[in-house]
């Protein structure tokens, strides 16, 4: 049995956290709301609600906000070279050879993924590019053949260089230098959630109130122009069938406002089958292997960036640890969807959730 793990747009349509927009009943005429879509960044399907007076200012929203994903996208890209770019892939190409003078927002990226690797206690490891280059291999390699296994002894070798020492910073000259040349950087953890938080940062500065669903990755601001405090945001239900196709429908709603993120991380997007086992592209840096706890899990907080290193990190948990382990860090909170299907959340994610008795009347403070 063999799944096709480069099924972008349906898969990104399977996983998003659709943004559920209802009709307001008291509209303000001021606002007009207007729907985008940017499909050429971060292989997945970019979808932007916004409210502005009028037309020519959505289209100046949006005209921001696709060339700015395409920029991020082609600056954090490991896989490709791009003309006139110094990107993640030219650091990696100059691995053990030379520092790479690089853009402030790739060399903060880097910054951001070393200090949350300390602050997840490995769990979020930008330096295992070589481990996971090896599963994206097995991975696109059962795209059209017999699926099969990564060799243990590979994964083992592979390891011996994914230290985060091995990246080396220097801010004064904005370099980076991977002092291994069997190391390389990948940022997809990461990469995508921290983008989208540049982003809506840069939009934020002239356009008001809108969301973004990037992937699994949401980010409001503001409220919606037309009666509603808060924004009704769809978390996709991220059970599986026998088959591992997601059973569909809503886990839950939850109702943001102001400026938060909802990210999602699951063994649903990426995966294939092998002797009736998933393998999907979340790796354990312990085991070296998918880890398979969970099906899908679900952080809320300000930052997207910060939600996307934290869906990564608590998926590598066990349930109660990664509860304890959110509940350390301030403003932000998860729900867990075990492969059994029984859920467990922190127990502030009730403040937000429409099955807690939240409506998009909630009021906000």
């Amino acid at each position: 049995m063999r799944h096709n793990t480069k099924r972008i747009l349906s898969l990104a349509l399977a996983v998003v956290l659709t943004l559920s927009l209802f009709t307001g009943c008291s509209a303000q005429p001021k606002y007009q709301k207007f729907n985008g879509t940017i499909w050429d960044s971060f292989d997945t399907i970019i979808s932007i609600v916004s409210y502005n007076e009028t037309q020519s200012q959505f289209d100046d929203f949006m005209k921001t906000a696709q060339e700015r994903y395409q920029h991020y996208h082609k600056l954090f890209d490991i896989y490709n070279s791009y003309p006139d770019m110094v990107n993640a892939k030219t650091i990696n190409d100059n691995a053990g050879i030379a520092p790479v003078q690089v853009e402030k927002e790739l060399f903060d990226l880097i910054k951001f993924s070393i200090e949350w690797h300390e602050k997840t206690n490995g769990k979020v490891n930008i330096a295992m590019g070589s481990v996971l280059k090896i599963w994206h291999d097995v991975r696109t390699y059962a795209e059209f053949n017999e699926p099969i296994l990564p060799d243990m002894a590979k994964l083992e070798e592979a390891n011996k260089h994914t230290s985060i020492d091995n990246i080396v910073l220097d801010e004064e000259n904005m370099t980076v230098f991977i002092s291994d040349p069997e190391c390389s950087i990948d940022l997809g953890a990461v990469a995508k959630g921290y983008a989208t938080e540049l982003i809506c940062d840069e939009l934020s500065e002239k356009h008001q109130n809108f969301a973004i669903s990037a992937g699994g990755n949401v980010k409001v601001n503001g409220h919606p122009q037309d009666g509603r405090k808060r924004w009704g945001i769809g978390i996709q239900n991220p059970v599986v069938d026998e088959n591992y196709q997601m059973v569909g429908g809503n886990l839950d709603l939850a109702f943001l406002y102001g400026e938060q993120s909802l990210v999602c991380s699951g063994g649903y997007q990426r995966f294939f089958v092998y002797e009736g086992q998933r393998y999907h592209h979340l790796i354990d840096p312990v085991s070296l292997f998918p880890k398979n706890t969970y099906d899908g899990v679900t952080v809320l907080c300000e930052d997207s960036g910060v939600a996307d290193a934290l869906s990564t990190a608590i998926f590598m948990l066990e349930p109660q640890d990664a509860i304890d382990f959110m509940n350390t860090i301030p403003e932000s909170e998860c729900i867990v969807v075990m492969d059994d299907g029984n859920v467990m959340m922190t127990e502030g994610f009730k403040a937000y959730l429409e099955s807690c008795g939240v409506t998009s009347s909630t009021p906000t403070e």
